[in-house]
C-alpha cells in the first residue's frame, strides 16, 4: 500500500525564535530552501503559512503553500530526510497452526452463505479501537516524541495528524493492525474460496440479491463492479464499488433510523442527501448503530489522510494504479459483507 513517504525523523537542536514574527520565520524557510535544507524549509514554510493565515496575508499564503509542496517533492527526491519504518513479526509454529485453524473454520463451512455471513460477523476482521490505542501508548517509540517528525503523500503534501507524535503512531499502529488483517486472514480466504470455485460471482451476487437492503438500479450497478472483480479487472471494480458503498451505507442507516436529509439555503431552501464524511463516522448516531470499530475502519479505509484514503482517491482521479489491487477490492467487498451480514442477523432475531 503505498500512500505514505512515512516519517522523517532527526534529532536537531530547536531554534530560539520569535514564532510570532512571521518575516523572521520566512526568511528562515528562505534560507533553508536556497541552502538545499529542503526538509527545515519545508517546516518553516509550512510555520510561516499558519502565521500567513493568521494575518490574512493573503501574499504569503500564496507563496508558502506552493513552497511547503515543492520543499516536500524536493526532500523525497533528495533520498536523505525521509525513512520508511519497517516492522516485521515473526510467527512460531504454534501461531501458524492457529492461523490455519482459524481460516479453515471458516472454509470448510458447508454453505457458501453461511461462509459469506460469518466473515461479515466475525469480529476478528475489523480492528478494536481500545486494543490499538493501549497498544500504541504502550509501544510508541522515543524517538516519535524527541525527532522531528513529518507525514507526507507521494505528491509532496502533509498529511493531516502526520506531525503529531501520538496520533501519527496510532494510525501507523491502526495499519499495521489493518494489513495483518488483510495479509493473514482475508485475502488468503477469498483467494482460496476463489481458487476452489466454492465463492463464484453467481454466488457473490445470489448473496447481494437475497439481502434486500439494496434498490434495483443499485444492485445492477453492484453487481457489475463484482463482476470485474471476478475478471480481476480491480480498477473498474474499485471505481464501480467504493462510490456505491458510500451510497449503501446511507440507505441503511436511513433504514436504522438515522436522518440523511440535509439543508441547502445558498439560493432558497433545498434539501438533498447528505455526502458521508469522516464527521458522520465519528458521530454517536452511526457508532451506536454501526458500532465504533467498524466506523474507525469505514473512516481508515475511505477517508484518514493517514489511512489508505480510498474514497478520495478515487472521487478526485488520484488513485495510484497499483492501489487498484485483488487486496484492496477484497476489503470493500467485505465492508458490504459486514453490513449484509449483521443487518441480516438483526432481521433474524
Amino acid at each position: 500500500m503505498s500512500i505514505l513517504k512515512v516519517v522523517r525523523l532527526c534529532y536537531k537542536q530547536k531554534l530560539t525564535m520569535d514564532k510570532t514574527n512571521l518575516n523572521f520565520i520566512f526568511e528562515q524557510a528562505q534560507k533553508n530552501d536556497e541552502n538545499g535544507n529542503f526538509f527545515n524549509a519545508s517546516a518553516f514554510y509550512k510555520e510561516a503559512l499558519e502565521l500567513a493565515l493568521k494575518a490574512q496575508n493573503s501574499e504569503l499564503i500564496k507563496i508558502c503553500k506552493s513552497k511547503v509542496v515543492e520543499m516536500n517533492k524536493k526532500s523525497i527526491e533528495s533520498g536523505k530526510d525521509f525513512n520508511e519504518v519497517d516492522i516485521s513479526v515473526d510467527f512460531s509454529d504454534k501461531d501458524r497452526e492457529e492461523i490455519q485453524n482459524n481460516i479453515e473454520r471458516i472454509t470448510r463451512l458447508d454453505s457458501i452463505i453461511d461462509i459469506l455471513k460469518t466473515i461479515g460477523c466475525n469480529s476478528w476482521f475489523c480492528p478494536n479501537i481500545n486494543d490499538i490505542e493501549r497498544q500504541s501508548l504502550d509501544s510508541i517509540p522515543i524517538f516519535y516524541q524527541l525527532a522531528n517528525l513529518s507525514t507526507i503523500s507521494d505528491s509532496g503534501h502533509s498529511l493531516r495528524g502526520g506531525s503529531d507524535a501520538k496520533y501519527s503512531w496510532f494510525m501507523d499502529t491502526y495499519r499495521r493492525t489493518q494489513k495483518f488483517i488483510m495479509d493473514i486472514y482475508l485475502n488468503r480466504i477469498f483467494y482460496m474460496l476463489i481458487k476452489n470455485k466454492k465463492l463464484t460471482i453467481k454466488e457473490l451476487s445470489k448473496y447481494f440479491n437475497n439481502s434486500g437492503l439494496f434498490n434495483s438500479s443499485q444492485l445492477k450497478i453492484v453487481n457489475i463492479g463484482l463482476q470485474r472483480y471476478f475478471c480481476k479487472d480491480y480498477i473498474s471494480a474499485l471505481h464501480i464499488l467504493v462510490p456505491n458503498f458510500e451510497s449503501f451505507l446511507l440507505d441503511v442507516a436511513k433504514k436504522l433510523g438515522i436522518n440523511i436529509v440535509r439543508i441547502d439555503t445558498k439560493l432558497d431552501i433545498s434539501t438533498r442527501t447528505m455526502i458521508l464524511s469522516e464527521g458522520d463516522l465519528d458521530s454517536e448516531d452511526f457508532k451506536r448503530i454501526f458500532g465504533a470499530n467498524f466506523c474507525r475502519q469505514v473512516k481508515f479505509v475511505l477517508f484518514e489522510p493517514l489511512g489508505y484514503k480510498i474514497r478520495h482517491k478515487i472521487a478526485h482521479g488520484e488513485i495510484d494504479f497499483n492501489e487498484c489491487n485483488f487486496q484492496n477490492t477484497t476489503l470493500i467487498i467485505y465492508l458490504y459483507l459486514v453490513l449484509l451480514g449483521r443487518i441480516n442477523v438483526k432481521k433474524q432475531k
